[in-house]
C-alpha cells in the first residue's frame, strides 16, 4: 500500500513538475532580476557594507545566486569569491573541492574558509545538505546599496498596500 501510494505521489509530483518548469521557466532578465532581489532579502549578507553577499548550505540556492549574480547583475565569474563556514569534523579541502565542482569555479576564488569549533553533530540541524554554507560575495559597495535599495522598494511599496 506504502509503495502504491508513494508511486502515485511521485507521479504526481513529475507531472507538477513538468507543467510548472514549462509555464515558468526560461525567466525574463527582470524576472531574473526581481527573483535573486528575493533570494538576496531572505538569504543575503546585510552586515558587510562594501560586498553583497549570499549564504546557503543548497547548492542549488547557491548555483542560482551564481547565476544572478553573473546574468542578472553583469559580474564577471571571476570577480566571485567564495567563503565556506565548516565544522571541525568536516574534511576542509574535501568541502572546499565539493564547492569549487558544484560551483565550476576555480580554488583561487575561496577564501580562507571559518572553521567552527563545534561538530556537525552537535547541531540539530535536520534536513541539512552536509556540506556546510557556502557564501559567494562580490567587492561593490554601490552594487550593495543598489539591490538593497530596490528590496527597500519593493518592500515600500506592497507594505502600504495591506
Amino acid at each position: 500500500f506504502r509503495q502504491t501510494m508513494q508511486k502515485k505521489r511521485q507521479k504526481r509530483l513529475d507531472e507538477i513538475y513538468k507543467n510548472e518548469k514549462e509555464r515558468n521557466l526560461p525567466l525574463s532578465l527582470r524576472e531574473l532580476y526581481i527573483a535573486g532581489l528575493f533570494l538576496y532579502w531572505g538569504e543575503g549578507g546585510k552586515g558587510l557594507k562594501w560586498a553583497p553577499a549570499i549564504h546557503n548550505t543548497n547548492p542549488q540556492v547557491i548555483k542560482f545566486a551564481l547565476y544572478w549574480f553573473m546574468h542578472a547583475l553583469g559580474i564577471l565569474k571571476k570577480d566571485i569569491n567564495v567563503r565556506l563556514h565548516l565544522y571541525s569534523d568536516m574534511g576542509i579541502e574535501e568541502e572546499t573541492r565539493f564547492w569549487s565542482q558544484e560551483l565550476k569555479l576555480p580554488l583561487s576564488q575561496f577564501k580562507k574558509p571559518y572553521v567552527k569549533k563545534s561538530t556537525r553533530a552537535e547541531i540539530d540541524y535536520k534536513g541539512g545538505f552536509g556540506h556546510g554554507t557556502c557564501g559567494l560575495m562580490v567587492h561593490g559597495i554601490v552594487l550593495k546599496e543598489k539591490i538593497l535599495m530596490a528590496i527597500k522598494g519593493m518592500a515600500d511599496y506592497y507594505s502600504d498596500r495591506i
